[in-house]
């Protein structure tokens, strides 16, 4: 089979590798769309030395071989999560699998991806498709649709609620597809100007340009000085984040999506004065997964966020093209 192989910083090339067979309870899929994560970019693409792993970790595709699979059969359309879990601790029982204390691997990262035509994955890592939702949708809900709606879930955002996305990457260009979808009035902020107009056509209410001034004073004018019932913060940077933390109106909330290892807050200006929430959120729990999909059921728009479209042989040029910023979600589908 053909799959993408990382051989450095910024170099990677489509290459030949075994074809695979199921074993036991892993099943082998055949990739039918998969797509790029800011996480493969940053983690792995831009990061020095050979990667021993397959990239990607957001699929769809069809079940095409079995061994002792109970849950899946050929034929059955899947989608991928990043995840191969114990399936046993309490976290796995409350379907929380991102945070399994037991953890057998992570697709993309310590076991082979998606980023090829085909992918051998245990059974409990896949999801059923249903018919209604094409491929190149089914591989948007791991990341880009499910992380946001659930870090807009805890933050209980709901149609009378201005909500502000500080960095329109994939993940925020997500975050502004689904809260727009979800009735909320929605503020993009990014330095991109692709992505700001993109965020306009996902639903935005407003963009705010950081290179325009300060951004809490023009989001503090769209808002005549009430400034954001709920924020998400997608850009990993710490300066996004305190802004959203200022811009937060009292009893508001704050979800971090974006990864990012530091930050400075003014805990007596943040949180004793405006008794405001602060959350994370890296993946949504299995119980969400129906509610996403009736997301889908009720017209949400995923496939504006695909921007570009690669086969797996053109891995080279889609990892350049999502590298340069000016893309949505980059996206590889079988040929």
């Amino acid at each position: 089979m053909r799959a993408a192989k990382i051989l450095d910083a910024l170099k990677i090339e489509t290459r030949d590798f075994p074809d695979l067979k199921p074993e036991g309870d892993e099943v082998v899929v055949r990739v039918e769309a998969a797509a790029i994560c800011g996480s493969d970019l940053h983690a792995l693409y831009e990061k020095p030395g050979e990667k021993k792993q397959i990239p990607g970790h957001e699929g769809a595709g069809v079940v095409v071989a079995v061994d002792k699979a109970r849950t899946v059969k050929p034929g059955d359309r899947v989608a991928t999560t990043a995840f191969h879990s114990c399936g046993a601790c309490d976290m796995c029982r409350a379907g929380y699998t991102a945070y399994c204390r037991a953890m057998k691997g992570v697709y993309g990262f310590s076991r082979d991806g998606v980023h090829a035509q085909f992918v051998r994955m245990h059974e409990s890592s896949l999801l059923p498709l249903p018919e209604s939702i094409a491929f190149d949708e089914g591989c948007l809900i791991l990341d880009p649709i499910g992380t946001p709606y659930h870090a807009l879930k805890r933050t209980a955002a709901n149609a009378t609620h201005t909500v502000g996305v500080f960095g329109l990457g994939p993940m925020g260009l997500g975050s502004t597809l689904v809260a727009a979808h979800l009735g909320a009035k929605v503020i993009g902020v990014d330095i991109i100007a692709y992505r700001r107009e993109l965020a306009r056509k996902l639903g935005a209410w407003r963009v705010v340009n950081p290179a325009d001034g300060d951004v809490v004073k023009q989001i503090r004018e769209l808002t005549q000085g009430h400034g954001l019932d709920r924020a998400l913060e997608c850009s990993g940077k710490a300066e996004p984040l305190h802004a959203a933390l200022d811009l937060c109106r009292p009893f508001g909330h704050v979800a971090i999506i974006g990864e990012n290892e530091k930050a400075v807050i003014r805990p007596s200006d943040h949180f004793n004065r405006k008794e405001i929430f602060l959350s994370g959120s890296c993946c949504f729990p299995l119980g969400e997964y129906g509610e996403i999909l009736r997301l889908f059921a009720n017209g949400l728009r995923a496939k504006e966020l695909i921007t570009h479209r690669f086969t797996i042989e053109q891995a080279a040029e889609a990892y350049q093209v999502f590298a340069g910023g000016d893309t949505g979600k980059v996206i590889f589908v079988r040929g």
